[in-house]
């Protein structure tokens, strides 16, 4: 704790201030593709003091960005005042505080001691977001509770019953989003910009590389069908591939690109699941007249894959019911989990029915067998490689253990689904972030008793800047007055022993198990 405050009242006077006003230099992944391939092409061992020089200047401002964020006032609740929130504040100024006292990495040993620094912010990284994330969650369900209770009638300026159940406001959820699409859209840059240098000095890669979409999307099917036998103790739906062109290719991140492919296909495979699943056995509801040589019997979800002159897009097509027009808002929203919401279940029929479901599912243990991918079929119009009866679980899966299971096998498949926020409710919104921090976007469009169509477009133009926000001249200011109460104060946040031990908590069980993605739903 003492070397905590030592570190923090080393920062030279006015610099976190500097900082705060400082614009980051936002990159193309161009710039990133074409610096990686001269890193990995070149012979000089100094090579890769380039990029470390970069990150050196660059991780400072980034994380001093964070830093406004967490103070800022733009949520409807007072986060700062929390103990746990405090000590992740703290943690942003240990980790500003190291990279400004270690000398420039301009020499091949100084860019060593600096990539092993970056391998240890990488992962308080993970753990701090992780942290956000689950006191968020909790705050908020505090928040909700004491409205309920000083307010049973249903008048709280944050939460009111809307007939059917409480719900927050409109304006407070939207103030909600705003401040978590900013944050983590801050955070997706700092780890994109972390991960990159460490692929290139530990693996010798880039992270932004030229990729084939359809050998992506195949990972991601084989990971979301697993996940979904996993879960519901059978065949997951099967998925139908179209595209003209096999071979499409462009300038992309790998991971960013799995992650959100991934991240729709299990939300078409549990819709479809759910609506077309009664006590476990597959019925008919006469919405598909499509037929599958696979075992089994929901209707297939279906990938279109097309190259356009400006972006490549991927629909993502489902059978599971649809979601209602006074729902379609709440996919994007931080406050309203999957369950919560009740997204895609087109009835409360089918709620019963997953109710039902769960509660007759035996009390027995999972194994899953792996699948060993076969050579790529370049047909225009491709069933999945990956056959739902490879992934199909051989004992029915434990309701008290399914959702473990499924962040356990999501992070096998890859370790960048981390970020997300398991149970949340974060999947669907971050999905959309990354998919416009290089110019693409995320779309829904939902036929309720239907299905529903997700879009997903990369921008094919490279030199396209990553959608990092600009500084806000008030919140650097709010950010200063924060800083110096929080060096001068004894009783400072440092001092916040339960803070402290809630952020802890949260490394030792970053510790024990890997981070798991978000689950099925959002």
């Amino acid at each position: 704790m003492n070397q905590t405050k030592a570190a923090l009242h080393a920062l030279p006077s006015g610099l976190i201030n500097r900082l705060c006003r400082s614009k980051a230099t936002r990159l193309s992944l161009k710039q990133m593709y074409t610096l990686g391939r001269h890193v990995l092409e070149s012979k000089s061992q100094g090579a890769l003091a380039i990029p470390a020089v970069f990150l050196h200047q660059e991780l400072p401002i980034r994380l001093s960005h964070a830093l406004k964020m967490l103070n800022s006032n733009s949520l409807p609740i007072n986060m700062t005042d929390m103990p746990n929130f405090q000590a992740i504040f703290a943690s942003y100024l240990e980790d500003i505080s190291m990279i400004t006292q270690m000398p420039k990495p301009s020499t091949p040993q100084l860019e060593e001691e600096f990539t092993a620094l970056l391998r240890n912010l990488e992962q308080r990284h993970k753990i701090k977001i992780l942290a956000i994330s689950k006191g968020f969650r909790e705050l908020m369900d505090n928040v909700q509770r004491q409205c309920i209770e000083q307010d049973p009638a249903g008048n709280s300026s944050l939460f009111y019953h809307n007939g059917k159940g409480w719900t927050i406001d409109p304006q407070a959820d939207r103030a909600i989003q705003t401040f978590f699409n900013r944050f983590y859209t801050i955070n997706l840059g700092t780890r994109l910009l972390i991960g990159e240098h460490l692929a290139l000095h530990d693996r010798g890669l880039n992270l932004v590389q030229r990729v084939n979409p359809l050998a992506i999307s195949k990972r991601a099917i084989r990971d979301a069908q697993k996940v979904c036998a996993a879960h519901y103790g059978q065949s997951a739906p099967s998925v139908l591939i179209h595209t003209p062109n096999p071979d499409i290719s462009t300038t992309y991140v790998d991971e960013f690109l799995h992650r959100n492919i991934y991240e729709l296909l299990k939300n078409a495979m549990r819709a479809t699941s759910e609506t077309h699943l009664n006590n476990g056995s597959p019925v008919s509801l006469g919405l598909s007249s499509s037929t599958s040589s696979s075992r089994s019997k929901l209707p297939p979800v279906k990938l279109v894959l097309v190259d356009g002159g400006e972006d490549v897009t991927i629909k993502i097509s489902d059978e599971g019911g649809g979601m209602a027009l006074s729902e379609m808002d709440k996919i994007w929203s931080y406050v309203h989990s999957g369950d919560s919401s009740s997204l895609r279940q087109s009835s409360s029929s089918n709620t019963a029915a997953k109710e039902k479901q769960q509660q007759e599912v035996p009390k027995t243990t999972t194994t899953t067998t792996p699948f060993q991918p076969s050579a790529p079929n370049t047909s225009a119009l491709l069933t999945s490689d990956v056959s739902p009866t490879q992934t199909e679980s051989r004992n029915v899966l434990r309701t008290a253990d399914s959702m473990t299971v499924m962040g356990g096998l999501a992070s096998e498949a890859k370790d960048y689904l981390d970020l997300p926020l398991n149970g949340s409710g974060h999947g669907l919104p971050l999905a959309r972030l990354i998919a416009r921090y290089f110019g693409g976007d995320l779309s829904l469009i939902s036929m309720e008793g239907y299905g529903t169509d997700s879009y997903l477009s990369l921008y094919r133009d490279d030199d396209h800047l990553e959608n990092f926000p600009e500084v806000d001249e008030e919140m650097a200011v709010e950010i200063d007055v924060f800083v110096n109460e929080f060096m001068d104060e004894p009783s400072s946040p440092l001092s916040s022993q339960a803070g402290y031990e809630y952020f802890n908590n949260v490394e030792q069980q970053q510790q024990q198990r890997p981070l798991s993605s978000a689950s099925l739903r959002k």
